[in-house]
């Protein structure tokens, strides 16, 4: 399987199918995966394969990513439709994510104020209160959930936590 790790912490802007011009937030390091599934269709690979080295990029080292790369696209007079949390894992396991969120909200009221904010994530961590709170602020989340069949998820997700439960 062909696989690929994002760069850290902004990606883009590329054109989404689905969501149109986007400019991504990997709040993973960029040469590794963090990630509470392990699943066999991951475009960015196994975790086995792709453990990093690095550590997560902080709060601030993305707040200043994130406003440089608007501030550029705003001064060539890029569009801009969407702001999506994805990358190399899970986002939503930073432990800062709820802070970033509203960093990204924040400035993307300054510099776009009419693009969407989004997050990709496979589900696992929403009932944490912060992650909860984060994806209540949000005005796209899109949420995996392949099944409810505790034998598809072990087989095809493989949840890194034996104590997952749908």
């Amino acid at each position: 399987m062909s696989t690929i790790l994002y760069p850290s912490p902004i990606v883009g802007p590329i054109h989404s199918r689905r969501l149109g011009i986007s400019l991504g937030v990997n709040v993973n390091p960029s040469d590794g995966k963090i990630c509470t599934f392990d699943c066999i269709y991951c475009e960015v690979g196994y975790n086995r394969n792709r453990h990093t080295t690095s550590p997560r990029p902080t709060r601030q080292h993305i707040a200043s990513a994130l406003e440089a790369k608007l501030k550029e696209m705003k001064a060539d007079g890029s569009a801009l439709d969407v702001i999506t949390f994805s990358g190399n894992g899970e986002p939503t396991g930073h432990p800062d994510f709820l802070g970033i969120v509203e960093d990204t909200i924040r400035l993307r009221n300054n510099y776009y104020p009419n693009a969407k904010v989004s997050v990709l994530t496979n589900s696992t961590l929403a009932l944490r209160p912060d992650v909860h709170r984060a994806l209540m602020l949000v005005d796209n989340n899109i949420m995996k959930l392949d099944t409810v069949d505790p034998i598809y998820i072990n087989n095809v997700d493989r949840p890194v936590s034996p104590a997952y439960d749908v």
